[in-house]
């Protein structure tokens, strides 16, 4: 009788174990699951906890290494990227996939000229992995201001992905950054069909609607987004240049009057209070307003163009209108240059000559951010540059000397968060 009980407890422990065992796989596989959900949805924070827990229980399998080292890379945590990719190795899991991914590594921690040719390569030979490959050079040739390159690129990702949404996102920069108003309207119109309820895409919509001299669909786009984000300063803002374009100055005033007693310090409302000055009181009181913007905003080419156009009118103020017309004159001139150099760019892009030239050109234009790139570009494409190390030392020279004040401005397209070429709060 012993015997047969023994037995059976040897059968119970088996099936325990067995079970327990299954329960395992099956929490794993449901942490998998939710980790693939969260990279549709584009959480990659919740997909790399999802797969650190699913790895608890499937840690030698070479396919859920892989994808962990793939979110952490694209997370931005290269560490954990790399001890995934090391272990997924050691496990003899696919060399070629773990290769890509080394090379992605590669471009996303500074060192894209040393794996750039494989990988666009891999994009020429329609890669099965094209939109990963592309999500990492992308960015990468733009900081570069290599454009040729993102444009194809982005072609090939779309090719893919044609509702990818980053793609897209990259295509109206790009547009932007070739000066190209009616392709940075569709992306922009794309996106919004892609995104509806996104608001901060329908806000830079809105901008360069207004840009474009478009009040009428700039001011829907403020309006269907107002009852979300509130009365907030850029949208106040932004409706008030849509009811300045459209002539109606009474409603414009009322919310530029909202902005400023909030803030009274308010760049952009106190360059649109101008403009609205300007426009339908005397050119006498739009220099007023005027000239508090350009103390906030010293760099905003608009502002002193409509400063520029109060001087012409007044009498007594030609002398100071025609200083500020030279001013302008060179700034045009700069912006022509800054074009040219970029559509040169475009079949030259190592030339650390015409990088050095076009960092210049941002730097004494009021565009620090922007020109530094230029400039760090430079120096990427030759390290030795020496008119780009020159100019370096320059600008860290004058950095505490110069007044903002007299850096001329340079006209833009417009960046993220701005409205009508003004950046908006």
């Amino acid at each position: 009788m012993k015997q047969p009980s023994r037995k059976w407890a040897l059968c119970v422990l088996a099936l325990a174990l067995i079970g327990a065992g299954l329960a395992c796989h099956i929490w794993a596989h449901v942490h998998y699951r939710a980790a693939t959900r969260a990279l549709a949805r584009h959480d990659l924070a919740a997909a790399q906890a999802e797969l650190a827990s699913c790895l608890k229980v499937w840690s030698r399998s070479t396919d859920t290494l892989l994808l962990a080292a793939r979110t952490a890379r694209r997370a931005g945590d290269f560490d954990q990227a790399e001890s995934y990719l090391r272990d997924c190795r050691d496990l003899g899991g696919p060399e070629k996939a773990i290769d890509l991914e080394h090379k992605l590594l590669r471009v996303q921690r500074g060192y894209l000229s040393q794996v750039e040719r494989p990988l666009v390569s891999m994009l020429n030979q329609n890669h099965p992995d094209t939109p990963l490959i592309a999500e990492v050079l992308t960015p990468a040739f733009l900081q570069t201001y290599q454009l040729d390159n993102v444009g194809h690129c982005i072609q090939c990702w779309l090719a893919h992905e044609p509702d990818s949404i980053e793609a897209w996102r990259y295509s109206a920069k790009l547009a932007e950054v070739v000066h190209n108003g009616d392709e940075v309207l569709a992306c922009y119109r794309r996106l919004v069909e892609l995104e509806p309820d996104n608001d901060e895409t329908r806000l830079l919509r809105a901008g360069q609607l207004i840009n474009a001299h478009r009040p009428q669909e700039a001011l829907q786009e403020f309006e269907h987004v107002r009852p979300r984000v509130g009365d907030t300063p850029l949208v106040l803002g932004g409706i008030a240049c849509c009811e300045r374009e459209l002539g109606h100055g009474d409603e414009a005033r009322r919310l530029l009057e909202r902005v400023l007693a909030e803030d009274p310090h308010n760049g952009m409302a106190l360059g649109e209070r101008g403009r609205l000055a300007l426009q339908f009181e005397s050119p006498a009181e739009g220099e007023k307003w005027l000239r508090r913007a350009l103390v906030e905003r010293p760099a905003e080419r608009e502002y002193l163009y409509s400063l520029l156009q109060c001087l012409l009118r007044q009498k007594d103020k030609r002398k100071e209108a025609e200083e500020l017309q030279a001013q302008l004159k060179k700034v045009e001139g700069d912006l022509d240059r800054l074009r040219e150099l970029t559509r040169r760019l475009a079949s030259d892009p190592h030339n650390a000559d015409l990088r050095c030239e076009a960092g210049q050109i941002m730097l004494r234009n009021g565009q620090a951010t922007e020109g530094l790139r230029w400039l760090n570009s430079a120096l990427q494409e030759d390290p030795n540059h020496a008119a780009t190390r020159q100019a370096l030392a320059e600008y860290h020279r004058d950095r505490k000397g110069t007044a903002l004040e007299n850096l001329q401005p340079l006209a833009r397209a417009p960046a993220a968060g701005q409205v009508g070429g003004k950046k908006m709060p």
